[in-house]
């Protein structure tokens, strides 16, 4: 095995325990030690064999209303922010991973709430990493706000929505690995990227979802504008290769490039299947600006 990401929505969904942001806390922090334990039994096992390990923490991209240097600046900070009120987000994870240290603010914001972190933890916790694995549906659109309170301006008028409701937002495929990277200086794979439509068969027997088509070009030619102003993207994967259980709301969303009849249990590649399968052939090749 060549890559290896050890957790994926750590606590997020089943069997849907309800535990006080005290509690939620101390779970995290024995999470981070356990990966960091992880990435050493998995170092010392494949000595001579190559083996790449990463994290994928789940947590908000911002994206910044303008390019002035006020609004690039808002949404990086946004994007690493900590709120006290919550544990959505990615420097309360991700620090510790790879700078060493829980983020400042949130020791803050948590306060009596944090958890105690024993001499050695941080050292068992900050482990060498390959990659940084992001998944990316979506951004949060931040003005600089001279107030110095949240200048985020969703929801926005007129935005496209997918079937999910979160708004398509091509930039989030390149500002969130720019961001990433400036912070973390590893390389990105993007884990997941996607959306759900509401697709079905239609009369010729085939499943047409061009708007699938068109989403996945807008990210993927971001992401390309990414890699060309140096960040490192060294993986991207659609979600989902097909139509299939998805633990926040089951069989009712389609993410797939195939159709799955949860009946009958055909497949059927859908245009997006084969528009994508021309992507790969190509090496991006038919991917343009946008």
């Amino acid at each position: 095995m060549l890559y290896w990401i050890r957790t994926l929505y750590p606590g997020y969904h089943a069997p849907g325990l309800k535990l006080s942001l005290a509690d939620c806390l101390r779970v995290t922090h024995n999470v981070l030690l356990s990966h960091g334990k992880a990435v050493q039994v998995l170092r010392a096992r494949n000595k001579g064999d190559a083996c790449l390990v990463g994290a994928a923490p789940v947590g908000g991209v911002m994206i910044p209303a303008s390019d002035t240097a006020e609004d690039i600046e808002a949404a990086r900070c946004d994007m690493f922010s900590v709120k006290s009120d919550s544990l959505w987000n990615i420097s309360w994870y991700m620090d510790p991973l790879v700078l060493g240290d829980y983020p400042e603010q949130g020791r803050r914001g948590y306060g009596k709430d944090a958890p105690a972190v024993n001499p050695g933890d941080m050292d068992t916790i900050c482990q060498p990493l390959d990659f940084y694995g992001v998944n990316v549906y979506k951004g949060d659109c931040v003005a600089h706000n001279p107030s110095g309170t949240s200048g985020r301006l969703n929801p926005r008028e007129g935005v496209s929505l997918t079937h999910m409701d979160w708004e398509v937002t091509p930039e989030a495929l390149y500002w969130g690995p720019r961001f990433l990277y400036e912070r973390y200086s590893l390389p990105v794979v993007v884990t997941e990227n996607g959306m759900a439509n509401c697709d079905w068969v239609h009369l010729d027997g085939k499943v047409h979802d061009p708007q699938r088509i068109d989403y996945l070009h807008r990210y993927i030619a971001q992401l390309g504008k990414a890699v060309h102003d140096g960040v490192p993207v060294i993986g991207y994967f659609v979600w989902s290769i097909m139509d299939n259980f998805e633990w926040a709301c089951g069989y009712s969303r389609r993410f797939g490039l195939i159709y799955v009849d949860y009946q009958s249990k055909e497949r059927i590649l859908k245009d997006s299947a084969h528009w994508y399968k021309e992507v790969i052939d190509t090496d991006g090749g038919i991917i343009q600006d946008v």
